[in-house]
């Protein structure tokens, strides 16, 4: 049911939800997007267009609603969060998220997974401090160490499977 970009963005944002506690705000997001984006279903116009303050409780029984309407999964949490690390990996090497912003990103990613050592080296290129002072790196050449890191993150991860066989 969803385009092939459409999946991504669900992946992307399932894996910002799984890092968000409650999730509420992401939630409704992703529905308003997939709405302007011509996806809809009855529960889909209902939870894009809930309002502040949310219902948590709300939030979810219509994003729970809409996921089988949808005909997908939520993967696993730690599926969904490098799934997320994928696409943010893919978005600096494209050029569409500047390289600083998406180590940044990634680091977060790994501490909530507890600092895995598929990503351990986002630690250090998350820190400009250390990269400049210790490692005396140019801007520049971070820049290149983390879109090379991001090559190889994103040839190592896969994205989850949230489409129900």
């Amino acid at each position: 049911m969803l385009t092939s970009t459409q999946e991504l963005e669900t992946i992307k944002a399932f894996g910002l939800i799984a890092m968000t506690v409650g999730g509420s705000k992401l939630k409704v997001n992703w529905a308003m997007s997939l709405l302007e984006q011509g996806v809809e279903t009855e529960n889909l116009c209902i939870l894009a267009s809930l309002l502040n303050p949310l219902n948590e409780f709300e939030v979810d029984e219509h994003f729970n609603i809409v996921i089988s309407e949808l005909d997908l999964k939520f993967p696993k949490l730690e599926e969904a969060v490098e799934g997320y690390v994928k696409i943010l990996a893919h978005e600096v090497i494209r050029g569409m998220l500047p390289p600083e912003d998406g180590a940044s990103k990634i680091y977060d990613a790994n501490v909530f997974l507890g600092y895995p050592e598929s990503f351990s080296e986002y630690t250090i290129y998350e820190d400009e401090w250390y990269c400049e002072h210790i490692n005396g790196w140019s801007k520049e050449k971070r820049q290149e160490e983390i879109i090379q890191a991001c090559k190889v993150s994103f040839g190592l991860l896969r994205y989850p499977s949230i489409i129900k066989v």
